[in-house]
C-alpha cells in the first residue's frame, strides 16, 4: 500500500508520463518529446489568441472576421470564393459575413449584368478602414515577434512555421 504522502508524487509522475507520449518516451535522445511539448504549447497559445480576436484599433473582430475581410480587400467575391481565399469553411465565412454586414463593414451586391442570381460581397469604406487598422496592428505584432528571435532563429523561422502549418493541415 502506498503512503498518503507518496500518492501526489506518483500522480504527478503519471501525468508527466502521459504528457510525454504514449509509451512514456520523453524523446530525450532525439528531441521528439521536447518538440511535442513545444507544439502543444503553440496550439494552446494560438487558441488563446484566436479566442481574444484581433486587437488593434477600436473595433473588435474575431479571427474569422479578419480573414474574411482580408480576403475581400482587393475585389468583391462570392461567399464560396471568400471562404476559399480566407481558408475557412463556407459556414464560417457565412457567419462572419452576416456579422460584418450587420456592422456595416461589408455589403452584398447582386450581379446586374446577368440575371441577378450571382451575389458578391464587398468591403464598405468603414470596412476598409477597420481592415487597415487590423493590418497595421498585425504587422507591428509580427515585427515584435520577429525582433524577439535570435538571429539564427530568424533565419529558420519562416521555413519551420510553413512546414509545421503544412503538417498540421494534414493531421
Amino acid at each position: 500500500m502506498v503512503a498518503a504522502s507518496q500518492q501526489p508524487e506518483r500522480q504527478v509522475a503519471a501525468e508527466s508520463r502521459t504528457r510525454r507520449g504514449p509509451a512514456g518516451d520523453d524523446g530525450a535522445a532525439d528531441g521528439v518529446g521536447e518538440f511535442g511539448a513545444a507544439l502543444e504549447e503553440l496550439f494552446r497559445a494560438v487558441l488563446r489568441a484566436s479566442g481574444r480576436g484581433v486587437p488593434g484599433g477600436e473595433t473588435e473582430l474575431t479571427m474569422s472576421q479578419y480573414w474574411v475581410m482580408d480576403a475581400l480587400a482587393e475585389e468583391p467575391l462570392t461567399v464560396s470564393r471568400v471562404a476559399r481565399d480566407a481558408r475557412v469553411a463556407v459556414p464560417s465565412a457565412t457567419r462572419a459575413l452576416r456579422a460584418l454586414e450587420r456592422r456595416g463593414f461589408v455589403e452584398r451586391r447582386r450581379n446586374a449584368d446577368e440575371d441577378g442570381r450571382l451575389v458578391t460581397v464587398a468591403l464598405t469604406r468603414s470596412g476598409l478602414q477597420v481592415l487597415d487598422e487590423k493590418r497595421t496592428w498585425l504587422r507591428t505584432a509580427q515585427r515584435q515577434l520577429f525582433d524577439a528571435l535570435a538571429p539564427a532563429e530568424r533565419r529558420t523561422a519562416a521555413g519551420t512555421l510553413t512546414a509545421l502549418s503544412r503538417g498540421i493541415g494534414e493531421l
